[in-house]
């Protein structure tokens, strides 16, 4: 059998293994090593070897190297292929003599004199070579480790929705491996730490681990050192343990992964809109084979300045009451100049599910009444929280009012997280709305952990995403992560804003208790960028925070000017680039039919 058709099988067999994998979950003792790279190839390896040998008699199971852990990003060495290949068969071997699976992602020559490709790798404890592939370009199968399903992802491939999250919702993968080589955990700064990470956990259910290096010089940002950030985060997002900026060190722990519940993931998956699109992902996973089913055309937009006024209000259990604070805070808005008003998820009504159900049509109707004549008569879009009757049915929903005072869309949350008394949506359509000849979409509550929300808008031509909740924090830990999720959720828009109720225990009929910190937020500078003007707090690899609320009552304004493109769509994202030309076009495919669902077409 020729070398080929021996990967082949090894992958018909992996993926058999994966579909029959033992789903009673088990303990894994885990190391994640932070190591400070060396120039050099054959100091990197031997620190390598040390680290696989003490966590396989720490009794690890998994050991996760960072990204570039042998060769530096700008290495002075320029090793030969035949070098590369017998570092990484002493990996190996000593993969196999401590008995267990070794993960890390490295530069590699596959030709004699041939460039240098980032390759995610994976050793099973039995020296064999379950995952080599190449970074921004193909697609890992999960692998598994003692019965337990695990996915890989390397640096920058977190971004792609087949790397991040696939493997989790279509295969049953209860812990993520992200083996990064830059900022990693501290990419959220001082504030937000682990940003990336502790979301991703909770949208999906599973552990998740970062695994990166830490550097000594200083970054564009002027941090010094920097990367490093190492950690192992809880299916609920909490940090089971974490390194800042520790050199040469290794975290052991042992993970629960009964824990890994993977609800939320089955919760994506089993939703009758999106239910199509991520079987069609775990085809893409299983055999690389996705049919084109559609052609969208990105939207565009108009080029101009847009002023967003997030009205963070206080809601009361008396209706009235909130929809003439409703009004009262779309003239002030308008005062401003603002193009648009953002109310929280149920400010017309409050929280709690007596008042919610004691809300009638008849009474709803009146409420968007008087508030789409105030829209009209002040001549500013209004985006308002609140729950939407149809066909018998209680969705809870956000309602778009241009500044002729008609309702240009009602959405019904699609991912719904109180099934009493609301029942989920089942149209992206009515996501999507044009401000002014600006593409844009709203969505509601735990809408945010629902990324592919906004990727695939984001691919038809999203430009500006507004979401809106109504949430409180148990704790302060619980506020950061908040606000990380909403970040994450809006990072694929151009601009935007995260409205959330403020806290109401100074009303004389207080609804449910809320967090505030809802933030306008834009996606401005990158990598390698230092800060733009204007912004509170800067994230180059995230929708930056331009300005943000505390708890209480208020209201932010901010102006930014718009482009023709979000440049995050099919034609232009670099991602997609990728997609098209990685060998893979079933990728492309994958996500091109998600940008038609999420267009408002239904999937076969």
């Amino acid at each position: 059998m020729t070398l080929e058709g021996k990967i082949v099988r090894i992958a018909a067999l992996l993926v058999a293994g994966l579909l029959l994998a033992d789903a009673s979950a088990r303990n894994l003792k885990v190391a994640v090593v932070q190591t400070m790279i060396e120039p050099h190839l054959e100091d990197n390896l031997a620190k390598a070897l040390r680290f696989i040998e003490r966590a396989g008699q720490a009794g690890g199971r998994i050991v996760v190297l960072p990204e570039h852990s042998l060769l530096p990003f700008e290495t002075p060495d320029k090793p030969t292929k035949a070098q590369l290949d017998a570092a990484f068969e002493k990996i190996r071997r000593q993969a196999q003599s401590a008995g267990l699976c070794v993960v890390l992602s490295d530069g590699y020559r596959r030709t004699e004199g041939g460039p240098y490709q980032t390759y995610g790798i994976v050793y099973s404890s039995d020296g064999t070579r379950a995952i080599f592939y190449r970074k921004n370009l193909d697609v890992p199968r999960p692998f598994v480790v003692d019965g337990v399903v695990c996915g890989l992802s390397v640096c920058s491939d977190r971004g792609y929705l087949e790397h991040s999250d696939l493997s989790c919702i279509a295969l049953g993968a209860q812990v993520i491996i992200d083996s990064s080589g830059g900022h990693g955990g501290d990419d959220g700064g001082e504030k937000l730490r682990l940003i990336r990470y502790r979301p991703w956990a909770v949208r999906t259910g599973a552990w998740v681990i970062v695994c990166n290096p830490v550097h000594e010089n200083t970054d564009f940002m002027g941090r010094s050192p920097w990367g490093g950030g190492s950690a192992i985060i809880r299916p609920d997002g909490a940090v089971l343990a974490a390194l800042r900026y520790e050199k040469d060190t290794m975290i052991v722990e042992e993970i629960d992964t009964d824990l890994a519940s993977l609800e939320p993931a089955q919760q994506r998956l089993n939703h009758p809109l999106f239910k199509p699109f991520w079987q069609q992902g775990k085809s893409l996973l299983t055999n690389g084979s996705v049919e084109s089913q559609s052609n969208v055309k990105p939207l565009t937009s108009e080029v101009r300045d847009i002023r967003i006024a997030a009205a963070q209000m206080a809601c009361s259990r008396d209706m009235s009451e909130n929809v003439q604070r409703i009004r009262r805070e779309i003239a002030r808005a308008a005062e401003q100049k603002a193009d648009v008003v953002v109310f929280p998820e149920l400010a017309v009504t409050g929280n709690r599910a007596e008042d919610i159900r004691s809300a009638s049509p008849e009474a709803l109707d009146d409420a968007m009444s008087e508030i789409s004549e105030q829209a009209k008569r002040r001549g500013i879009y209004v985006i308002v929280g609140t729950p939407i009757m149809a066909n018998d049915a209680r969705y809870n929903g956000a309602a778009v009012i241009g500044d002729d005072g008609i309702v240009k869309t009602r959405y019904a949350q699609l991912a719904v997280s109180r099934p009493d008394p609301f029942q989920p949506g089942q149209s992206a359509k009515s996501l999507w709305f044009s401000l002014k000849g600006v593409p844009s979409i709203v969505t509601v509550g735990n809408d945010a952990n629902w990324v592919e929300i906004g990727d695939l808008a984001a691919n038809r031509g999203m430009y500006m995403h507004f979401h809106i909740s109504y949430e409180s924090d148990a704790s302060p830990s619980q506020a950061v992560l908040r606000k990380q999720r909403n970040l994450l959720a809006l990072r694929y828009a151009r601009y935007g804003a995260t409205v959330n109720a403020a806290d109401s225990s100074g009303l004389q009929q207080p609804s449910g208790p809320a967090g505030g910190t809802s933030m306008i937020v834009s996606r401005q500078g990158g990598h390698n960028q230092p800060a733009p003007k204007d912004i509170e707090y800067y994230l180059p690899y995230q929708t930056s925070v331009v300005k943000s609320a505390g708890e209480a009552p208020t209201m932010i304004v901010a102006t930014r000017r718009t482009a023709s493109t979000n440049n995050m769509d099919l034609r232009r994202f670099w991602r997609n680039r990728n997609r098209r030309q990685g060998g893979q076009p079933a990728r492309y495919n994958w996500i091109s039919n998600g940008t038609a669902l999420i267009a408002g077409d239904r999937l076969p």
